[in-house]
């Protein structure tokens, strides 16, 4: 592999931390595994196409827009549906079976309603709200766009982590994952974090699904489908609920399939990264960072 080759696994793995960062917040501090987290990643993109139709906003305006709408598109199935299958479901695992089959049934609205407003047509954000261009970095060919993708990545994976190590609140989530009932005896609002934790998810999620939607220069009412597959390898494989593990297993599995592009054929690319995602599990089956260390940081 050449030095083109790893700026690629960059981005792919940039593209691949974005999309996954959300979902591992969700499942780690709520055990809520959002499948609707794809649906929420493709509305990023849709806003930012119905918002662009007519007038060529600049993208560092539709970025923040399309994240706090998909972060309150979150936190909407968070009270409607997932808080009241919390409360009336006892049992932990029956619960999160139900929340489960619940995301999926969100999610399916979602691309529903993304199909009925896009006539189920490939649709694009207007070109003018970023404008992409060639360029040269360290001798590199990339384009701007593909700059500001790892560029954004790093800075919320940073930020992300340093919230959930440093910071009063990002302590109060991991007490929060580790013994929800404890924390309400201590005065944190487990219902308050919760809504919280979701707007988070769904944030990142509306940052991801605009870039990527600007990279592929489309929009579809299922454009988070084939990554969410992904995004739970990367999930499993980093250790449920560790945004540094997920960080690591993004670019672990961009670098997998890259490897393969260029020694083998496109054609195998998902066996042979998954086939390395199993490999790896069967030495380390609690991902390459356990949950436990992840909630005692």
């Amino acid at each position: 592999m050449n030095a083109q080759d790893l700026l690629n696994v960059v981005v792919i793995g940039s593209i691949y931390t974005l999309f996954a960062m959300g979902l591992t917040l969700s499942w780690g501090v709520l055990n809520i595994l959002n499948l609707a987290h794809g649906a929420i990643f493709m509305f990023g993109g849709l806003l930012a196409y119905l918002v662009t139709q007519d007038s060529a906003l600049s993208l560092w305006i539709v970025m923040p827009m399309s994240m706090v709408v998909c972060g309150l598109i979150a936190v909407l199935l968070e009270l409607v549906a997932y808080r009241p299958i919390r409360r009336r479901v006892a049992d932990l695992h029956a619960s999160e079976l139900a929340t489960l089959i619940a995301s999926i049934g969100a999610g399916a609205m979602l691309v529903a309603i993304a199909e009925n407003v896009t006539e189920n047509q490939l649709v694009g954000i207007n070109p003018e709200t970023f404008v992409v261009e060639q360029t040269s970095f360290l001798g590199l060919r990339t384009t701007n766009l593909e700059i500001v993708i790892v560029a954004i990545a790093a800075l919320l994976s940073v930020t992300l982590t340093l919230f959930i190590t440093r910071s009063r609140h990002g302590r109060a989530l991991r007490a929060l994952a580790q013994d929800p009932y404890t924390c309400g005896l201590l005065g944190i609002s487990p219902d308050r974090m919760a809504a919280a934790t979701m707007f988070v998810s769904g944030a990142l999620a509306g940052a991801a699904g605009v870039l990527l939607a600007m990279q592929l220069n489309t929009v579809e009412a299922r454009l988070g489908e084939p990554l969410l597959l992904k995004a739970f390898a990367v999930i499993i494989l980093g250790g449920v609920g560790s945004v540094q593990g997920a960080i690591a297993a993004a670019f672990l599995l961009a670098l997998a399939e890259t490897f393969t592009d260029v020694y083998a054929s496109t054609s195998v690319r998902d066996a042979v990264a998954f086939g390395l995602i199993i490999v790896l599990l069967l030495f380390r089956p609690q991902g390459l960072f356990s949950r436990v260390a992840w909630q005692r940081a």
